[in-house]
C-alpha cells in the first residue's frame, strides 16, 4: 500500500510520521515530496524533490543542526530511491513505480508513504490517483495558527514557503483552505482530528489501524499527549484570536470547535 498524510502545517503530521515509524509494518518518509510530481517522465519527477537532503531529512531526524552522520541514511535513500526509478526511466513514473522502490527501500514495511502537510493542496489530483491512500489530519485552526506563527517567526524566517507570512489572518485563510481541501474528499480519505487523537490514542489508532489493515498493537501511544491543545490562548494576542475567528469561526462551529 502507497499512502501519504497530508494536513495544514502544525496540525499533526509529524506525530502521526513518528507513531507510524515506530510501527513495524509501516516505512514513511519525511516531506521527500514524491507525490508531488505523478505520471511524469523520470526527469521531472526527480525535478520535482526539491527538499535538499542535506537540510531536509528524509528519514530519521531533520533540521539544519542536524550533524552529517545523521543524514547519510537519507542521502542513501535518496540515490536508492533515483537508481530503483532508472529502470522505468523511459515512462511516466507513477504510484505504482514509487510504491516498488520504496518496497524495494523498506522490504519490512507492508504500508509506504510520505508525510507532507501541503498535499493537502493537491488533493484534487491525488485523490484520483488508484492504489494511493490519503490520511488527513485537522486540528483547531487557533492552535494552528498559533504555533505556525511562532515557527514562522522562529525557525522557519528564512524559509521561501513561509517568507510572506507575517500575519494570523494569512494562516487563518490558508486553514480554511486546507479544510475546503479535506472536506471535498472525504470519501477518497480517512480524516482524523488531532484532539481525538491526542486525547484518545487507543481509541483513535485501533481505528486508524483497522483501516490501514494494520495490528494497531504495534503503535506506540508514548509521543502522545494532549499539553498542546489551547495553547493559543497564551500564543495569540486578543487581536489575532478575533482575526482568526472572523475568518475561520464558520468552518470551526462546522467542524464542532465552536
Amino acid at each position: 500500500m502507497a499512502l501519504v498524510i497530508a494536513g495544514h502545517a502544525r496540525s499533526g503530521t509529524t506525530l502521526l510520521a513518528q507513531l507510524f515509524n515506530l510501527h513495524p509494518e509501516i516505512q514513511v518518509t519525511i516531506e521527500f515530496q514524491n507525490f508531488r510530481a505523478l505520471n511524469v517522465g523520470y526527469l521531472e519527477h526527480v525535478r520535482a524533490l526539491r527538499k535538499n537532503w542535506y537540510y531536509r531529512a528524509y528519514v530519521g531526524r531533520t533540521g539544519r543542526e542536524v550533524p552529517l552522520r545523521a543524514k547519510l541514511p537519507s542521502a542513501a535513500f535518496l540515490a536508492q530511491y533515483l537508481l530503483g526509478l532508472l529502470p522505468n526511466a523511459g515512462g511516466p513514473i507513477g504510484v505504482r513505480e514509487v510504491e516498488r522502490v520504496l518496497h524495494a527501500i523498506f522490504p519490512q514495511a507492508r504500508i509506504v508513504g510520505d508525510k507532507y502537510p501541503r498535499y493537502i493542496f493537491r488533493l484534487d489530483d491525488l485523490a484520483r490517483e488508484p492504489g494511493l491512500q490519503i490520511l488527513v489530519i485537522y486540528r483547531d485552526a487557533r492552535d494552528v495558527v498559533s504555533s505556525t506563527l511562532k515557527q514562522v517567526r522562529t525557525v522557519w524566517r528564512n524559509r521561501p514557503l513561509w517568507k510572506d507570512v507575517h500575519t494570523a489572518a494569512q494562516v487563518a485563510q490558508d486553514w480554511v483552505r486546507a479544510i475546503q481541501a479535506m472536506e471535498r474528499h472525504r470519501a477518497q480519505a480517512y480524516c482524523i482530528r488531532y484532539e481525538d487523537l491526542v486525547r484518545n490514542p487507543d481509541r483513535e489508532l485501533s481505528a486508524l489501524g483497522e483501516w490501514l489493515g494494520v495490528d494497531p498493537r504495534g503503535f506506540s501511544t508514548q509521543r502522545v499527549h494532549e499539553a498542546s491543545i489551547g495553547k493559543y490562548q497564551m500564543g495569540l494576542s486578543a487581536e489575532e484570536a478575533d482575526q482568526v475567528l472572523e475568518i475561520a469561526g464558520p468552518t470551526l462551529k462546522t467542524l464542532g470547535y465552536l
